[in-house]
């Protein structure tokens, strides 16, 4: 995919990466505020340079990324809190929402916008979970949910609730797209802080 910096145009920090993660589009605005020249990001692979990593303490910007790989595959990616370290070093929180943009197939790239925060936000923060409605979890979700807490593996989860694996994958997506999380250990924190399981 042949991208060039006046093709999209955002006030906001901007980059995208593609399939393997290498930076294939790095705005001005992500220059003034990472640091990092056009010339010192594109060509680099995202987890290198910006060691990103989420208000849970997970790493996003690492070689076999959930972003990408959810992105990839059609899924929707929720927006999500994130440090990036700058080019002085110093961790900065930014609020990122990712677009998938589909061209040739095999030539895809997933586009970070992000918006940074001027306060840091805890795990634990209810500004973390504030667009979150529990309420619209299924009571099968919150099953779900408890035994993934207890450590049960999806297979054994199919077994105990007499249901197919492919079910219990698709209650998971449906409940961790409902906590606006991408990984299960997030949904089990969040589950705990909104007082689920």
């Amino acid at each position: 995919m042949d991208i060039q910096n006046d093709h999209y145009v955002t006030g906001d920090p901007a980059f995208a990466v593609d399939r393997r993660g290498v930076i294939i589009y790095w705005n001005t605005a992500a220059e003034q505020t990472l640091g990092y020249s056009s010339s010192e990001a594109l060509g680099q692979k995202c987890w290198r340079l910006l060691s990103g990593q989420d208000s849970f303490g997970n790493r996003y910007c690492v070689r076999h990324c959930p972003l990408r790989e959810m992105a990839f595959l059609h899924e929707p990616v929720h927006h999500f809190l994130t440090t990036f370290e700058t080019a002085s070093h110093q961790s900065r929180q930014y609020s990122v929402s990712c677009l998938t943009v589909f061209d040739q197939p095999g030539d895809e790239m997933l586009l970070h916008i992000c918006q940074p925060e001027n306060e840091p936000v805890e795990a634990g923060n209810n500004q973390v979970h504030a667009d979150v409605d529990p309420s619209t979890l299924s009571q099968r979700e919150i099953e779900i949910l408890e035994l993934l807490a207890e450590k049960v593996s999806t297979k054994n989860i199919a077994t105990r609730l007499d249901i197919s694996i492919r079910t219990v994958r698709t209650h998971i997506q449906h409940l961790m797209y409902k906590l606006r999380v991408h990984k299960r250990s997030e949904a089990i924190e969040v589950g705990k802080h909104l007082g689920l399981i």
